[in-house]
């Protein structure tokens, strides 16, 4: 702490944005327990009910667990995502966004602090499901290193999801609206990727749509990473997420800009 504060103005503004955000999550302890848990009970209850259920040959590995592990991981960055974002939905409708605004903070360090955080709890979230999925046998084909790049592909991940809630946490006219859209895109974003099935296992129209859909190449990514080991698509995978990851900051950043312009 003595450093951030001798330092970069912009460090200190994040620390104290990012410490904010903490201690709203660690002093709601039933928020943080479910928050850490939840996640690992998609994979143990889903993953332990369909396992006998789906043939090897349509997934192409030899348990539908090492599977589906990159889809609920997926899935949970989604959901942490959309509550990643209502902290801000919030300050903005009381009122207190346009507090923070008066004060001499860079509308940069706003956004980075909320994006940084909620990488960091999907990070802590995927490392528990992982732990679980090595309780139910699943093993990582590409090892530690694997690992912690199937964590820094989730990290990567939040950051775009997160950014593309915030952005339509900022352009809604309320939480209404926002939690209706949500609710409506939510699903129908995880099943048009090949979180569940492979893509060459669905129709031909939901195939184009997966193709289509950015989840689908942060999954597949971690799929390789997980069931096969690595290789030249799973570079092409992670440079196409940087990619969108980067398109969606931008795009958030502009329009937080114009909202808090037009204050």
């Amino acid at each position: 702490m003595t450093a951030l504060r001798a330092g970069h103005p912009r460090l200190q503004e994040l620390a104290a944005l990012t410490r904010r955000w903490y201690l709203q999550l660690v002093r709601d302890r039933l928020n943080l327990g479910l928050t850490l848990l939840q996640p690992a009970f998609w994979l143990v209850f889903f993953g332990g009910a369909v396992r006998r259920m789906v043939d090897d040959r349509v997934t192409g590995t030899p348990d539908y667990v090492s599977f589906l592990l990159p889809g609920v991981v997926a899935f949970t960055a989604i959901g942490t995502s959309i509550s990643g974002a209502v902290p801000l939905l919030w300050d903005k409708e009381t009122g207190y966004l346009d507090k923070l605004m008066s004060m001499p903070i860079a509308r940069a360090s706003l956004l980075g602090s909320r994006l940084a955080f909620q990488a960091a709890v999907t990070v802590v979230q995927v490392a528990v499901i992982l732990l679980v999925a090595a309780a139910m046998g699943v093993r990582v084909r590409t090892g530690v290193v694997g690992v912690l790049v199937v964590l820094g592909v989730t990290a990567v991940l939040a950051v775009a999801l997160s950014a593309v809630f915030l952005a339509l946490a900022f352009h809604g006219p309320g939480h209404t609206t926002f939690f209706a859209v949500t609710g409506f895109v939510t699903l129908p974003l995880l099943f048009t990727s090949n979180a569940f099935v492979p893509v060459e296992a669905m129709p031909t129209w939901m195939a184009l749509v997966a193709r289509a859909n950015p989840l689908t190449y942060a999954i597949e990514a971690m799929r390789l990473l997980v069931t096969s080991g690595w290789g030249v698509p799973v570079v092409a995978h992670l440079v196409g997420l940087v990619g969108f990851t980067a398109l969606c900051v931008l795009l958030t950043h502009h329009r937080f800009r114009t909202y808090t312009s037009a204050r």
